[in-house]
């Protein structure tokens, strides 16, 4: 709901279609801001830790507890913060799950991860709402399960059926007396049938201690994807009532005319194409054909495009594009000579280059090192390519900063690096809908090096780059509005506020006004 002319009402209706199922498009024209829908969740669970050896989250309040150390709940016995975790005794946490848990007698201290598999929690809430929630119960069989691409012998099925539907059955469901497994009737198709609605419909909402959830939303799931999204999302990690938990609230980010769809995006904005449509057609199951999907150039940014290295004989300054970016076994053509590489081949290629970039991020880069990476990457791709904008993301941060890269010479870099990425991230995302962090860390550091480019110049020529700086820093503190629920959020908005303190008295030293 949303209030619009003094009234309120509905910002979206529901459409149907063959192609897209049930879809939500803009009831009226709806600006940056305007408020397409909010809701609480239907159901959610925590999603199992990246070291499950050691640590995992709590069943009551997802706080990560130590796995071996930590208290254990006296019913079921699975990992607590504390016995008196509110979320214990909470239907809409631990509570309605308790008593099956607890089915289970036996408690263990080895090979804890096999043992308590959080990942099986939310299937598991979810099938429980045919007691605690008839109705959501209803809204969840609603959603998309896409079960005819997960039958038998599929990745996804098999997947779903050793690690979460044989876990609940056979250490749980099966323990259950007759009359209790005849009030809940779960079966295993049922649970397979809801693993695929998780894996069509769930949301991820990262909480400040570092947990992750799932959540399931009624209307939310309703909403289409695009690489090129009108909406932003949020969720309210601190609500004042604790049912408003985990609530989300969903927003217009450009402007939408009335009568168009309204999206979210289910992928990575900085992932290419290919990388993109395969994530989709894996997790979602649909070939997304979306206009930066559908444009070789990905909107003019070529985030995908590599360099022709020429026929073998003559040397080519061209670039590779896919010919049609729709099919997955499209050739890439040169934009200048005849030359053509196979899909086969780039795939082959970026993938590998994908894990240099990862290894050196994972080291933690030096500027040497990123250097060194980026020159040698730059003879296959294009300058602009996801790869290379991943690396000149981090070099950014370095320059200026690390000592031995301070010079006038690598100020100047720094500021040409900044304004190209910009341009790049705000034509993926114009409304800072996925890449908001991005473009605030971007902003920022042109703000930075701009100031200091300043510091070293007459009071004649200080006007114009202290007005982009200026404009800068404002556009990194509006890129966060929408992210102060998260920690990351929080910690880049107080460094901007900072650095925004240190300019406005650089600028009244100088006794300028912009």
């Amino acid at each position: 709901m949303s209030e619009h002319n003094g009234t309120t009402e509905l910002a979206y209706v529901v459409h149907t279609s063959e192609d897209l199922g049930r879809y939500l498009v803009a009831a009226r024209d709806l600006t940056p801001g305007d408020l397409v829908l909010t809701e609480r969740p239907l159901v959610f669970g925590p999603k199992g830790m990246l070291d499950p050896e050691a640590i995992m989250p709590c069943v009551g309040c997802y706080k990560p507890v130590l796995t071996e150390a930590g208290e254990r709940c006296a019913k079921c016995g699975w990992p607590v913060c504390s016995g008196n975790c509110p979320g214990l005794k909470d239907p809409r946490h631990h509570a309605a799950e308790c008593a099956i848990l607890s089915l289970r007698p036996e408690c263990v201290v080895n090979d804890m991860a096999d043992y308590y598999r959080h990942d099986a929690l939310l299937p598991l809430r979810c099938v429980l709402l045919q007691k605690t929630d008839p109705e959501g119960w209803k809204n969840l069989l609603d959603m998309q399960s896409h079960m005819e691409s997960r039958i038998p012998g599929t990745e996804a099925y098999d997947e779903a059926n050793e690690f979460i539907v044989e876990y609940l059955m056979n250490n749980f469901i099966s323990k259950l007396d007759e009359k209790e497994s005849k009030s809940y009737s779960i079966t295993s198709e049922l649970l397979h049938r809801i693993c695929g609605i998780i894996d069509t419909n769930a949301l991820e909402i990262r909480l400040p201690e570092g947990a992750e959830l799932n959540a399931l939303y009624s209307n939310t799931c309703k909403m289409e994807h695009s690489c090129i999204p009108n909406t932003k999302h949020t969720f309210s990690l601190t609500p004042k009532d604790r049912k408003d938990m985990y609530k989300i609230t969903i927003k217009a980010v450009v402007p939408v005319v009335k009568d168009c769809h309204i999206s979210t995006m289910y992928s990575h904005a900085l992932w290419g194409t290919q990388a993109r449509r395969q994530h989709l057609k894996d997790t979602k199951f649909f070939a997304c054909k979306c206009p930066r999907c559908s444009d070789p150039t990905e909107l003019g940014t070529y985030l995908s495009a590599m360099k022709c290295l020429g026929d073998g004989t003559n040397p080519c300054d061209g670039i590779h594009l896919p010919e049609d970016p729709l099919d997955d076994e499209t050739d890439w053509s040169c934009s200048k000579c005849p030359a053509k590489v196979s899909n086969s081949q780039v795939n082959m290629v970026i993938s590998q280059m994908g894990e240099d970039v990862e290894n050196v991020l994972m080291m933690g880069g030096s500027v040497t090192v990123l250097e060194n990476l980026l020159c040698r990457l730059s003879t296959f791709l294009h300058p602009n390519h996801y790869h290379m904008y991943t690396i000149k993301h981090s070099l950014v941060q370095l320059y200026g900063r690390q000592p031995g890269y301070t010079s006038k010479e690598y100020l100047e870099k720094k500021i040409k690096m900044c304004r190209d990425l910009i341009a790049i991230t705000k034509t993926l995302d114009p409304g800072n809908a996925r890449l908001s962090l991005y473009n605030s860390v971007l902003q920022h550091e042109l703000h930075s090096a701009l100031l200091i480019k300043a510091k070293d110049l007459n009071d004649d020529e200080l006007k114009p780059l202290l007005t982009e700086a200026k404009l800068a820093i404002e556009d990194a503190l509006n890129s966060l509005k929408d992210d102060m629920e998260e920690i990351s959020g929080k910690k880049l908005q107080s460094v901007i506020e900072d650095s925004k303190r240190e300019f406005e008295k650089f600028c009244k030293q100088k006794k300028l006004t912009l």
